[in-house]
Parts: structure tokens; sequence; C-alpha cells
């Protein structure tokens, strides 16, 4: 059997095994349980030379998406632009439109059914897009 790696030391194939899932899967699996299809988007950061790719419909509210936004960016500054907090990054989002919103401005709902893509980008960029703003 081929090996992984490389000549030099690789990891045999059969030696490669898979871990069980951990809580995200099955958070998102529960979250899923009637629900036709999964509501993946990818997620882009300012600064960040890679994409990230969330299911949405895998976490009840804006304050459970904003936590793990949070930690894949290894950040800890992202928030509602609700017009209180002093955030750095703020959330937007695409919707069916092509429009761009920030994330928070529509019912929870709404917005995981509208969701194409997010962009997490610096607060003052965002302000303009705000109703609060």
């Amino acid at each position: 059997m081929g090996s992984y790696g490389g000549d030099d030391g690789g990891v045999e194939l059969t030696e490669l095994t898979l871990a069980p899932p951990g809580e995200r899967a099955r958070r998102a699996r529960r979250a899923r349980k009637g629900v036709e299809a999964a509501a993946f988007v990818k997620v882009s950061m300012d600064g960040t030379p890679y994409l990230r790719k969330v299911d949405v419909a895998a976490y009840g509210d804006y304050l459970e998406l904003l936590q793990e936004l949070n930690a894949m960016f290894y950040c800890c500054s992202i928030g509602l632009m609700d017009g209180y907090g002093q955030w750095e990054h703020a959330v937007v989002y695409e919707d069916g439109d092509g429009d761009w919103m920030l994330v928070g401005d529509v019912p929870w709902e709404m917005f995981v059914c509208s969701c194409r893509r997010m962009r997490v980008m610096r607060a003052c960029e965002a302000r303009g897009l705000s109703a609060n703003a």
C-alpha cells in the first residue's frame, strides 16, 4: 500500500486513523435534524489569506456564530455592530439578492435562509452598512 508524506519517513496509509467526530460535528447533526440541507457558507476575514466554511444552520443564534468565528480566526474582537460595543471587527453577509448586510440586522431564521457568504471586516469599514451608525 502507498504512503503519505514521501519516501523518507512518511506515514503508511494503513497507519492513518480517523478520530471520532467532535462536539461541533455532534452539534451540527443535532441542528440539522428536521432540516433538509446544511447551510454551508464561505467566510473570509480581511488580512487572512484563507477562507473557512461554516454551517450556519448548526448554530442557534448570532452569539454562538460569533464565538465560533472568533475561535476559527484566533481572534477575540469580532462582534455585532449594534451601536453599543466597540468591536475591532464586524461581520457582514451577502444575501440572496447580492446585497451586503450586517450580521444581526435580520432575525436569525431569515439570516440562515438568506446567507450566501460572510466577510469579517474592520468595524470602521462596516459602519456605512449599519442602520444604527
